[in-house]
């Protein structure tokens, strides 16, 4: 039975699917539909495993569905968790919840802020035509 984890994806390049297996980078494998693209992913991993095996590799270990309980022990300077006990007491709603707040906040804010220089470093990169860059 094969264990590994397995992606799926349309190339437009190639113009076919296109299946990869974490455990193993750099393994692909194509197929003009989904099933045939893993397929020869699963015949593919078949011959990495016997490779390694022959040369003496250790072979990955399949990956796991991972589940979170949505429960963490954290320990923070006792000043900390004072400013922050205070901070929600002064809003009106528990550690927990203005905790929850915070790092929802920035969590989304680190998101857009990544997006953003992404996006501003594209309308950086200079456009070559005839050999002579200049920028959009």
């Amino acid at each position: 039975m094969f264990k590994y984890s397995m992606t799926l994806a349309w190339s437009d390049r190639d113009e076919c699917y296109v299946a990869t297996i974490p455990e193993f980078p750099g393994l692909s494998a194509f197929g003009e539909t989904p099933e045939e693209a893993a397929n020869e992913a699963r015949i593919a991993v078949e011959g990495f495993i016997e490779t390694m095996l022959e040369d003496g590799e250790e072979v990955p270990a399949p990956q796991k569905v991972k589940t979170h309980s949505g429960q963490i022990r954290l320990r923070l300077p006792s000043s900390l968790h004072k400013k922050l006990a205070e901070e929600a007491d002064r809003e009106g709603v528990s550690l927990n919840t203005h905790m929850l707040y915070l790092l929802s906040n920035n969590y989304g804010a680190e998101t857009a802020t990544k997006a953003c220089r992404e996006e501003f470093r594209k309308l950086l990169q200079p456009k070559v035509i005839s050999n002579i860059p200049f920028w959009e």
